[in-house]
């Protein structure tokens, strides 16, 4: 269909203003297999630069993907341009087609635009309208779409650290850069003209729409899938919100998911970008690290002070001061002498090893190794010399793998392969993977006088998102990768995949602990749309600063939403000197983070746990306390596994339309929908202010009711409770969760959990009504979802009868025990842990 509207208010900031817009052939019009495709065009070209020339002739293609996911790309009809591709999306994603004329989709020919409406309140959620001439620019190199939404919140546009979760909080017009980059956390508010990029490249966001009480509960997502550094402009007014993507490089490409809960949006979201893969489960206990441990000995010293200080400790981390002159796959001989028994010592006590990788491989033309690289050209290559591109590293020279070629995840396997023979680790943790050099471009070995720095089409962009050089601490972007057929050479540049280096390594190396038949643990600094199928993520260089204490809470936020669970920032802060009182709340706020890691720089004051009393006391409380509920946040990360979703939310995402609970976004956080955590976020205080929404709430440990129901209210309540040496979690009412009391049992390993009793901790609501449910998977299992290795044990409290249901589709069994008083106002049932046996097929 076809319709032309009439006028939209639509405010802009433009670039490039377009004096003669698109207008659509309506003889090219075709609807075929639930998709619109559409020729449009201009009336003439404009007079761009020689190296921008303008794209006239285009084409528009809208695709149904499912009955709430709109597909819509715009590109170049006569010339093939560079698409950045979803990455292996499971083969179970739900899509179901449907018809087009269901979808609430108008498009304009006179000139080009469109909007769309959600079909079951006929309301338009999202419009592309090109009244005012400037929404649509699309030339060689650069690229701009604007997008009107009815809406007050948004969120997301990774990676960056920002104030608030919410973007543009306060501000009219903001400015956000996406393109991987390594930068030491910079504070992001938006101001123009961005540059405060981070590691990550996401960009993907999250809009509250209006209600017709201001705050609505829907939420719309939009994907914007373009591996190229771009903007996005963000302008605000009273009841709009509008959005920019200014890149320079690919095609036009959105996803578009129609209004729903956060959850459920995200849950599409994931399943078309690749639902997160499933960590082991010792990756939920706590893990120490430091930039500086010089030698073994001194890595003993701390385990040692850990098990002397009862505090407990699940896995050491090793940063590059255990390799020999930096280079990866290798082993100190000197400095980390007895490393392997020391791993294997390690492991007799239940603690993981986890190294870090680089991401260049140091030029050693000697080295056999580095010499395979070479010889099968599976080094990103230099458009200079033709050869494999030379750039920094830590101390020498290096190159990096160019994941398209098809031998260079088998030499990575090898390096990997190297590395395990000499030392047994349990994960891998890839760092500076944006990918990261330590100089600007790459480095001519062989120069001479006479061969000057040539010129290159990508020097004098005519516009550069962030305003920054994209060269700075990055391979050269005319750097090439090798492709599969010959006419896609010209698109396999840095220009278009710089971004996406980190995916591939992740994937990459993935696959080795599959290949290995090990459950894969996997930590990744940079990241891309989808990377968490093959890795978790790391939050990065973090300030010892009781604001980045506070910001981390946002970012956990996000990296749910990018589909990444495990995440966490640095605890007590990697660059500057954590004092007592900070490193005590952060430990506290950390240890409940989906990833707890301890890790700090060379430079920085030792801040493990035991160097202070209080902090060791608040440190083992709160570890213990994280203990408790595992078996409850490893179920939420397994369901996140399977279906998408969160496991860290805020607040709002449980009630979207209360207001406070919106205020309150950054001082608490859910674990999944039943947990909320309140941590000390300030100086000089042990009281914190959690706001409760209007339904019974349990304090979990004292099992105390906190608040109270109340019919004839809409909004909850502010509470004031005083805290010091644990950390407040509560329970909301209509939920059962799992519970192991890790605190009184004085636990000092993750792996005690399986020998410890089980509690059900029952919370009625203000019906008598409870749900809650726990998963026990096989942890032998690479992927227990795929072999279903696991059973679900669902739970329901109902005229105060408890009933347990074990569900589970493959031959894995687990042998439950229960007993079960009757609840008051708050209960807890005791069964013995799981005995979980694979049951033998009868023949």
């Amino acid at each position: 269909m076809v319709k032309i509207l009439a006028f939209l208010l639509f405010l802009s900031f433009c670039y490039l203003q377009v004096l003669n817009p698109y207008y659509v052939d309506i003889k090219s019009i075709v609807y075929k297999d639930y998709i619109w495709t559409m020729n449009i065009n201009k009336q003439h070209e404009q007079n761009l630069q020689s190296n921008n020339p303008d794209i006239v002739n285009a084409t528009v293609r809208f695709e149904v993907l499912d009955k709430r996911v709109l597909h819509f790309k715009l590109f170049d009809k006569l010339k093939t341009r560079w698409e950045a591709p979803v990455l292996n999306p499971l083969p179970g994603a739900d899509y179901k087609k449907v018809l087009m004329n269901t979808m609430g989709l108008t498009f304009t020919g006179q000139p080009f635009g469109f909007e769309i409406s959600d079909p079951l309140s006929e309301e338009v959620f999202v419009s592309a309208m090109e009244y005012d001439n400037c929404s649509l620019n699309f030339t060689d190199k650069f690229i701009e779409f604007g997008l009107w939404f009815p809406a007050k919140s948004i969120f997301g546009l990774g990676e960056r650290v920002t104030p608030d979760f919410k973007l543009c909080d306060g501000g009219e017009k903001c400015t956000y850069t996406i393109f991987s980059k390594d930068a030491q956390s910079p504070l992001d508010d938006g101001s123009h003209p961005g540059g405060k990029n981070m590691y990550g490249h996401q960009p993907f966001y999250l809009v509250h729409l209006l209600g017709n009480d201001l705050l609505g509960d829907k939420f719309v997502g939009v994907l914007f899938m373009n591996s190229n550094a771009q903007d996005v402009i963000i302008e605000r007014t009273f009841a709009s919100i509008n959005v920019y993507h200014k890149t320079v490089g690919g095609i036009i490409d959105f996803y578009f998911f129609y209004p729903e809960t956060p959850e459920n949006v995200l849950k599409k979201y994931h399943s078309l970008v690749g639902r997160p893969y499933l960590p082991p489960f010792w990756a939920l206990g706590y893990h120490q690290s430091r930039y500086g441990w010089k030698n073994l000995e001194t890595v003993k010293k701390v385990v040692e002070k850990f098990d002397e200080e009862d505090i407990p400790l699940d896995a050491i981390w090793a940063d590059v001061d255990y390799m020999d002159n930096y280079t990866d796959f290798t082993v100190d001989p000197v400095k980390y002498k007895g490393l392997p028994e020391f791993v294997d010592e390690l492991h007799t006590k239940s603690m993981k090893w986890v190294p870090i990788l680089g991401p260049g491989l140091r030029r050693n033309l000697s080295d056999t190794y580095y010499k395979s690289w070479v010889s099968q050209k599976a080094l990103i290559q230099s458009a200079r010399t033709k050869q494999e591109l030379v750039g920094k590293g830590l101390a020498d020279l290096v190159s990096f793998p160019d994941w398209l070629h098809p031998e260079a995840t088998k030499l990575w396997h090898e390096g990997l392969s190297s590395l395990y023979a000499k030392v047994k680790f349990d994960g891998i943790w890839l760092d500076m993977n944006e990918v990261t050099n330590l100089c600007d471009g790459e480095i001519i070995v062989k120069k001479t006088a006479s061969d000057p720095h040539d010129p290159t089409e990508f020097d004098q962009l005519p516009y550069t998102p962030g305003n920054v050089n994209l060269s700075k601490k990055a391979i050269s972007l005319t750097g090439y990768h090798k492709a599969a057929k010959p006419e896609d050479e010209e698109f396999l540049k840095e220009f278009n995949l710089h971004s996406m280096w980190s995916i591939y390594e992740a994937e990459a190396t993935h696959k080795y602990f599959e290949e290995t038949k090990r459950r894969p643990f996997v930590l990744t600094r940079a990241s891309f749309i989808g990377s968490g199928m093959f890795a978790s993520k790391l939050l990065g260089d973090n300030f010892s600063k009781w604001e980045y204490l506070r910001y981390s809470i946002g970012g956990l936020y996000n990296f749910q939403m990018f589909g990444m669970p495990l995440v966490g920032a640095d605890v007590c802060g990697f660059l500057g000197d954590a004092d007592e009182e900070l490193c005590m709340r952060w430990m506290q706020l950390g240890a409940f983070y989906p990833l707890t890691r301890n890790h700090n720089d060379a430079n920085a004051k030792d801040q493990e746990p035991y160097r202070w009393p209080k902090v060791a006391r608040a440190s083992r409380n709160a570890i213990r306390q994280k203990y408790s509920i595992l078996r409850y946040y490893y179920t939420k990360l397994f369901e996140v596994s399977a279906n998408g979703g969160s496991v860290v939310r805020p607040l709002f995402f449980e009630c979207p339309k209360d207001p406070k609970a919106h205020r309150k976004r950054n001082e608490t956080f859910m674990i999944g929908p039943a947990l909320m955590v309140a941590p000390v976020l300030t100086p000089k205080t042990s009281i914190v202010s959690p706001y409760f929404t209007n339904e019974d709430w349990f304090d979990l440990f004292s099992k105390k009711k906190i608040m109270e129901y109340y019919k004839h209210a809409i909004e909850g309540a502010i509470i004031n409770i005083t805290t010091d040496d644990y950390v407040s979690v509560f329970l909301k009412g209509g939920n059962i969760v799992p519970f192991q009391d890790a605190t009184k049992a004085k636990i000092r390993r993750l792996d005690t959990l399986q020998y410890l009793p089980m509690e059900i901790v029952i919370a009625p609501d203000h019906n008598g009504t409870a749900k809650g449910n726990f998963i026990v998977d096989s942890q032998s299992s690479t992927n227990p979802l795929a072999t279903k290795e696991y059973v679900n044990v669902e739970m329901e409290f109902l005229r105060k009868n408890l009933t347990l249901t074990v569900k589970n589709e493959g031959e894995y069994r687990a042998c439950l025990l229960y007993t079960s008083p009757s609840p008051r106002d708050s209960c807890a049932s005791r069964m013995p842990s799981s005995a979980c046996k694979k049951k033998k097929k009868k023949k």
